[in-house]
């Protein structure tokens, strides 16, 4: 009976990378959801570009979001079946620009049959960190302007996990990104967030610059997350 979020309001410039952090139950994979369209907010707006996201056509406003969950679902397919799935008439030099980028080409060239090397139930001839590589790659194939990553490192060793980072960084350069970091770890987030929002039992309680947080959180509850 209780609304999941309470008094929130966040704007996101073009380019910016904004994460949200807390404990299970704060509210993130809330926001998560009703910013794909999984969910509808009961009062408030959600504005795109000052549009009320309610007048969108979802399958056009999809088209400029892609999502990096915390563990990227593999096929029992190939290379190219998973990087391209739901995505049609991808030409070849557009797969390896992707591959590139996501620093997979390296790898598919190793394997057996490159592109159509079939990975395995649950792509298990990868690493974990080869994995969320290919659900970038995933993520990049469909040309977006804006990615929101749930948990995206989480579930990675830490040496595997400051490779996502910085791979997510050097893309948000070079393709002029803007980021959703959804994370429980407020460290995780500390090199790639332009703002970082603390999030608790449905409130956003600290929203401001990065470094500005960590220079002077001001809530007790920050200060433990810190």
């Amino acid at each position: 009976s209780e609304p999941v979020l309470k008094d929130f309001s966040l704007k996101a410039e073009p380019g910016e990378t904004i994460a949200l952090v807390g404990e299970s139950g704060a509210g993130k994979s809330t926001v998560l959801n009703m910013l794909i369209g999984f969910m509808r907010p009961d009062s408030g707006e959600i504005l795109l570009d000052g549009e009320n996201m309610r007048n969108l056509d979802f399958r056009s406003f999809r088209r400029h979001l892609a999502v990096v969950p915390q563990e990227t679902i593999l096929f029992a397919g190939t290379v190219r079946q998973n990087i391209t799935y739901g995505s049609a008439d991808v030409t070849e030099e557009e797969l390896w620009q992707v591959l590139k980028a996501a620093n997979l080409d390296e790898v598919v060239k190793n394997l057996p049959q490159g592109l159509d090397t079939n990975l395995g139930e649950h792509g298990g001839r990868l690493s974990g960190g080869q994995r969320q590589r290919i659900g970038i790659a995933r993520a990049l194939i469909l040309h977006p302007e804006f990615v929101v990553c749930d948990e995206p490192v989480s579930a990675l060793d830490v040496s595997v996990q400051s490779q996502i980072i910085n791979l997510l960084l050097d893309l948000k350069e070079k393709e002029n990104l803007s980021y959703l970091f959804i994370a429980h770890d407020i460290g995780v987030v500390r090199y790639i967030s332009d703002r970082i929002g603390v999030m608790y039992l449905g409130y956003l309680f600290e929203e401001c610059p990065t470094e500005e947080l960590f220079r002077n959180p001001l809530h007790p509850y920050t200060k433990t997350l810190l």
